[in-house]
């Protein structure tokens, strides 16, 4: 009797030790798993904005020892831009960069209407640093729509690029042009304001659009013309700096929830240093395109600012509250 007892006591412990162990082991493998981040986006692969995407990816796969990794997905491979972000908000897909979001935050499209910032610097102040935009734009797109603004990826102004026969200069040679936009409202009904014929064309249809003629004009940051090679099937490229393109980082809120305040820092330090990097690489950029511009035999026309910031001086009163905010805007310093 007493060896039965001493077996199964015996048995017992055997049990109790080969649970503990299994539990270890699981905990070990829950633990040397990595989260994994599925970042999408519309820019191509061998451009500035995606290279500093895989600087974030390559930072905080480093400095979190393999517990965070990014898969990185350039070109629209997940949707275009909307639909990543619609991806982003609905948890299909963890990360992307938008700037025109102002389909999901109504309150944001003056301040993306042209010439409403007046210069990279002011923009970025007042989208992530005011508490203007804290509860209209930042905790808004928090509480309604499952989304956290991180940060902006400088792209740069949007330059105006035109066809042999359509050469632009002022405002008024805008009237009818055949101008292609991104399906931005703000963006849309701004240059209708002016005039122009405003048609909108997904992005990687745009080269045969304008090599067909069924634009004859669209409106871009100057590595975006170089990118697409847009320079091969338009004349002229107009500098009006119209709109300066900084798109937000965008995350997920229920993914940054869930990694915790350890590794949110590391990805936000991360995004930090690449913005850093992606703004000074894009200074140093748009004046090397200006001379490859004119070295294809393009025409860089100048403009009067002053005429066309005054062509497009009523925007902010199609919005309601529109000059109310506007003047917000321009009291942040």
């Amino acid at each position: 009797m007493k060896k039965m007892v001493r077996i199964c006591a015996l048995c017992l412990v055997f049990v109790l030790m080969s649970a503990t162990l299994f539990a270890q082991a699981t905990a070990e493998t829950a633990a040397a798993k990595p989260v994994v981040l599925k970042y999408g986006h519309i820019w191509a692969s061998e451009t500035r904005m995606n290279k500093a995407v895989l600087m974030v990816a390559d930072l905080v796969k480093e400095r979190s020892n393999g517990a965070l990794t990014i898969d990185v997905f350039p070109g629209e491979q997940l949707g275009s831009q909307f639909e990543e972000m619609e991806n982003v908000k609905q948890g299909l897909q963890d990360m992307t960069m938008v700037y025109g979001i102002d389909r999901y935050c109504p309150d944001f499209s003056l301040f993306n209407t042209p010439f409403v910032f007046r210069d990279e610097v002011h923009q970025y102040e007042v989208c992530m640093n005011s508490e203007l935009t804290k509860d209209m734009v930042r905790q808004y797109m928090i509480d309604n729509h499952n989304i956290r603004l991180l940060n902006m990826f400088y792209h740069g102004p949007r330059m105006l690029s035109t066809s042999a026969a359509k050469p632009v200069k002022s405002p008024k040679d805008v009237v009818g042009l055949k101008l292609r936009t991104p399906d931005i409202t703000a963006w849309i009904n701004s240059w209708k304001s002016i005039g122009a014929n405003v048609t909108v064309f997904p992005w990687g249809e745009l080269y045969l659009a304008l090599k067909q003629g069924i634009v004859e004009a669209q409106e871009n940051p100057l590595g975006s013309i170089n990118d697409m090679k847009f320079y091969e099937v338009q004349k002229n490229i107009v500098l009006t700096a119209h709109i300066i393109d900084y798109p937000f980082v965008m995350i997920n809120e229920a993914k940054f929830q869930s990694l915790g305040p350890e590794l949110q820092k590391i990805l936000t330090d991360a995004i930090q240093e690449a913005h850093e990097w992606v703004l000074a690489e894009g200074k140093k950029e748009e004046a090397k395109m200006i001379d490859f511009f004119r070295s294809q035999g393009l025409n860089i026309v100048e403009i009067d600012k002053a005429e066309w910031i005054a062509a497009f001086s009523k925007t902010p009163d199609m919005f309601p509250n529109g000059r109310a905010i506007w003047e917000a805007i321009q009291a942040v310093k």
